[in-house]
């Protein structure tokens, strides 16, 4: 079977700005003729991204632990070549992980090895506008990287904006009822985008050479990959047993919790646990999935100490993950409340 002219959807955003929510709402306008699929590049270990995506029968490739920066690395290659040989989809989204390099994951799906199967039909960066007057975004390389290698920005959490990140966004973006803006801003309550809009940048896409194989852009970009316990490195134990893990890039960090299957939690003490941990200063994103009985879970998704928190079908264990700064104590705090969860 020969696999060409794949349309690739890439979804980017910084830590809880919603590139989940804006997928699923995508995956529910897939034209019943074609066959649309999921990669979900993560940057914590326990691939716990992809359940959020578990009751809508997509195809999904998971790609957990290690900065989506890089691309050259086998499990990225691997999961995406996967996708297209099992599925052979019209069209994959690729989800990065929030801190995700988007120039380097483009670079990669335009390279020699892809030319013809796949097609960058468009990137998007979902944006929560709020975070324009918070430094520790606006100077952050990837936040920045991920605006500017967008040819489209869909603004999340508008209900919640005032008038000064309205004002941000025309500082930044120029008028919003400009129709001609690059990119193009997408500004609506709930969040939304057609399906019609995602080959937005198709155009562009037809007038970009293909780049060569390198690993030049990888090997200057700097960064660091800590995963340990105890000082040694950590291998994903047997599905059932306990285990945790902590890990570190840069600037942020992340600590992750799974249980085995046979786990339950109450509902009403792991509600009021995830209420406390999402309140320390340094707390960026939390995520998990709590079994409560032998078919059901609850969904948790935690940004910018906003609690929400669903109960929707579910068979396999229980997971944590809380993604946070270096800075402050909350790491020392979240972990006393998990150890309270059971």
């Amino acid at each position: 079977m020969r696999y060409q002219g794949i349309k690739v959807t890439l979804v980017t955003g910084f830590l809880g700005a919603g590139k989940t929510t804006l997928i699923r709402h995508l995956l529910a306008q897939s034209p019943p003729n074609e066959r649309w699929a999921v990669l979900v590049n993560e940057f914590g270990d326990i691939g716990l991204d992809g359940a959020f995506y578990a009751d809508l029968g997509v195809a999904i490739r998971e790609v957990p632990g290690g900065c989506v920066c890089c691309t050259t690395s086998a499990a990225f290659q691997q999961g995406l070549n996967q996708l297209i040989r099992q599925y052979n989809p019209d069209r994959i989204f690729i989800e990065p992980s929030g801190l995700g390099h988007p120039k380097q994951i483009m670079q990669k799906l335009r390279s020699a090895s892809y030319q013809d199967v796949l097609f960058l039909t468009g990137a998007f960066c979902v944006l929560d506008a709020r975070n324009l007057k918070d430094e520790r975004y606006t100077k952050h390389d990837i936040f920045n990287d991920q605006i500017e290698s967008a040819d489209g920005i869909v603004l999340s959490h508008v209900d919640r904006y005032q008038q000064e990140d309205i004002d941000l966004l025309e500082s930044r973006f120029g008028a919003l009822t400009s129709k001609a803006s690059t990119p193009v801003l997408y500004m609506s309550e709930p969040m939304a985008l057609s399906a019609d809009s995602l080959d937005i940048g198709l155009m562009n896409s037809l007038s970009i050479s293909i780049t060569p194989e390198s690993d030049s852009n990888h090997s200057s970009h700097h960064h660091h990959h800590r995963y340990h316990e105890g000082g040694s490195d950590v291998e994903i134990p047997i599905q059932n047993e306990r285990w945790s893990y902590h890990k570190q890039q840069g600037a942020m960090q992340v600590v992750g919790w799974r249980w085995p299957d046979f786990d339950c939690f109450d509902k009403e003490n792991m509600t009021s646990i995830i209420q406390d941990m999402s309140k320390p200063n340094g707390v960026y994103r939390i995520k998990g999935v709590f079994v409560i009985n032998s078919s059901e879970a609850l969904f948790v998704n935690v940004a910018r100490g906003e609690v929400v928190i669903t109960t929707s079908p579910w068979q396999g264990g229980s997971r944590l993950e809380i993604i946070g700064g270096i800075e402050g104590d909350w790491l020392e705090i979240c972990q006393d409340y998990c150890v309270k969860l059971l």
